[in-house]
């Protein structure tokens, strides 16, 4: 038996045990090196075998480990990457790289509560470099710590003074906090440090308009407009959002072009071919599947909830893809509830998608976002389903080749209009738009209540603040010049671009005092102060959407102007189907004189006001059973030619037969 002072080795042994492990640590270098070769060269996989083989033979070092989770991630093992990168920081409790691959391993998988508590796990000793406060400031902002997220920013450009990244994600958590102009000043100054970036000089104006700052507004829109002279050398950018061009340009061509050339990061996806799906049984349901983050208290969900609820269920069956969340109000049940199936999809990684997608045999998919937030074109760029239609999320063409038809109707997307989208375009009889009918119609609020004068005629605008161009505020400022007791009722919640408002207005020769503020409030006390308007006035390029179908809906007449892009002809479409096509305008001067003409005759406006209240049960904008009937029409049409092995073409607006 041995005793505690007795050797387990001879002398010999040891050396031998020695000489493997050096020798061990020596090839496990070697595979290290030549891992590290391989990745550089983008081959991953052969990359992740020579780490793999490297930790196997020496599994203390914690920067094998690391390399090895980074090969992982590559080559999408995105659950053993995250093992090996967790395996790194046990390894080395104070390796700053190891904890930001992990933390970032989890923030690509939107699990940012993970990603920030592996960054706040890190020793208070080891010292935090500019990317380990950039990435806590991103996971912040990701989960919609906004106030929290800012100074990480700051902390960020003390490190790194010229941070493009730290800028930008400043601008958008300065943005979400509303403070708009400092926002705006971040995205300008990312122009200036980088003066050929396409997203921060889309970005800069964009939030100038949220802060109605008109004043830096020309230098911002020419420097866009050098920046993107600039894209056609053939600079690079990166991603951009051309929703932020519907604000302030009507130029139908330069939304088509910016939106195309944002859809070139998925240049390298190879979309299934749309003729290599299955044959459809035609003796079963038409499977239509929707993808948004918004089915929950959104107005896509309160324009789209009735028209699910009412569509021929003998024809069609309803997958709802949602990457949102899920905010347990009645209209989330309401929408769960129309749908034969409720998928949730927000973990999933847009490959991920497809393949659920594909599993369920969609015919038909909507994308319901378009370049508003948390899209998820990417699932689309490989063409999940034979047909994929663009429909009520986004104003304007995606740019894509794989997004077959956009749903319109003879207004928003005039069959001659089409050379300004990539779609093919398929128009709805009357409008593109539908509606939900058991909405209030409970008696409005006062204007007492409201802060509103009771004397005054009031001219009202519920358009978000962005929409309000130096243009069009002009406009407004010369109707209440020309309507004496008369004042302009405005949602804007927040006391900078109030004030703002009020100095515009000031240089414009009218009374600050006539501009009445709203702050925003829960839908249906909002929808009760909004028949306290006597007219509405429409924005324009980027007009009212849901806000005008609601003020329609409250029995307001909108007067719009209406321009050549899909986002400046809406209010013409909604008003066109309650049969008020006299309120459409096509200039500034007319729709200034027939706003002036509606406030001075009071008999006529009366009788509009009536016919609108007849419109709620008689007109083909609130008629969800007829809207339903023809949406199903119309996807029969595209399923028909699918069927066909045809391509998709053009589909002009038949007669409703509803």
């Amino acid at each position: 038996m041995l005793n505690a002072s007795t050797p387990t080795q001879s002398p010999r042994s040891g050396d031998k045990s020695r000489k493997r492990t050096i020798q061990h640590e020596r090839d496990a270098e070697r595979a290290w090196k030549e891992g590290v070769a391989l990745s550089k060269a983008g081959q991953h996989k052969a990359a992740s075998e020579k780490f793999e083989r490297a930790v196997r033979l020496d599994p203390t070092d914690s920067l094998y480990w690391t390399n090895y989770a980074s090969a992982l991630n590559k080559i999408g093992c995105w659950i053993e990457a995250v093992s090996a990168a967790r395996k790194a920081t046990e390894i080395d409790p104070q390796s700053l790289i190891s904890h930001q691959l992990l933390a970032q391993l989890y923030r690509d998988r939107r699990q940012n509560e993970d990603a920030l508590a592996v960054l706040e796990s890190l020793p208070a000793e080891v010292k935090r470099d500019a990317r380990h406060h950039l990435l806590m400031g991103a996971c912040l902002s990701d989960m919609g710590r906004h106030q929290e997220a800012v100074p990480k920013f700051l902390d960020t450009l003390t490190l790194k003074h010229d941070s493009r990244e730290a800028y930008m994600q400043m601008g958008f958590s300065l943005a979400k906090l509303r403070q708009y102009k400092q926002a705006a000043e971040c995205f300008r100054t990312v122009s200036i440090l980088e003066p050929t970036l396409l997203s921060a000089a889309v970005y800069a104006p964009h939030y100038r308009a949220w802060a109605c700052d008109w004043d830096g507004l020309d230098e911002d829109k020419s420097r866009l407009a050098d920046v993107i002279d600039r894209q056609h050398e053939g600079v690079d950018s990166e991603a951009i959002s051309p929703f932020c061009l519907l604000s302030f340009s009507d130029d139908a061509e330069l939304q088509k072009a910016i939106a195309e050339w944002d859809m070139r990061r998925y240049a390298q996806v190879k979309p299934a071919d749309r003729h290599a799906f299955p044959k459809r049984d035609p003796n079963e349901r038409i499977r239509i599947g929707m993808v948004s983050c918004d089915f929950h208290h959104h107005a896509t969900s309160m324009l789209l909830v009735e028209v699910l609820e009412k569509l021929d269920r003998h024809r069609f069956e309803v997958f709802l893809y949602s990457h949102g969340i899920d905010d347990q109000s009645d209209l989330r049940k309401r929408v769960v509830a129309a749908a034969d199936h409720f998928i949730e999809c927000g973990p999933m990684k847009p490959l991920e998608q497809v393949d659920a997608i594909r599993s369920d045999r969609i015919d038909i998919l909507f994308e319901l976002k378009g370049f508003t937030l948390d899209s998820r074109l990417a699932t689309f760029a490989y063409r999940p389903a034979p047909i994929q239609v663009a429909w009520l999320g986004y104003p304007g063409t995606c740019g894509a080749s794989f997004i077959d038809y956009i749903i319109g109707d003879p207004i928003v997307t005039p069959i001659e209009a089409q050379r300004y989208y990539t779609e093919t375009i398929a128009q709805m009889p009357v409008t593109y738009q539908p509606n939900d009918t058991t909405r209030t119609r409970e008696a409005s609020r006062t204007r007492i209540e409201c802060g509103l004068p009771e004397d005054a005629l009031v001219f009202g605008c519920f358009n978000q603040s962005f929409k309000y161009t130096r243009e069009i505020f002009s406009s407004w400022c010369r109707i209440l010049k020309r309507v004496p007791n008369s004042i302009l009722w405005l949602l804007v919640p927040d006391e900078p671009v109030r004030q703002q408002l009020r100095v515009e207005a000031g240089r414009r020769g009218i009374d600050p005092n006539r501009l009445y503020f709203a702050d925003f409030e829960k839908i249906e006390r909002h929808r009760k102060r909004l028949p306290l308007i006597d007219i509405a006035l429409d924005t324009f390029p980027c007009g009212g959407h849901t806000t005008t179908s609601d003020t329609l809906w409250a029995g307001v007449p909108v007067v719009s102007l209406m321009g050549q892009t899909f986002a400046s002809r809406v209010a013409g479409s909604l008003l066109n189907a309650v049969d008020l096509p006299e309120l459409i305008c096509t200039s500034p001067e007319d729709y200034e004189s027939k706003a002036v003409e509606l406030a001075t005759q009071p008999d006529h406006l009366k009788a509009l006001r009536h016919k609108l209240s007849v419109a709620r049960d008689t007109a083909p904008l609130f008629d969800s059973t007829r809207f339903a009937h023809d949406f199903g029409q119309l996807m029969l049409r595209m399923v028909e030619r699918q069927d066909q092995g045809l391509d998709p073409a053009p589909l002009p607006a038949m007669e409703s037969q509803a």
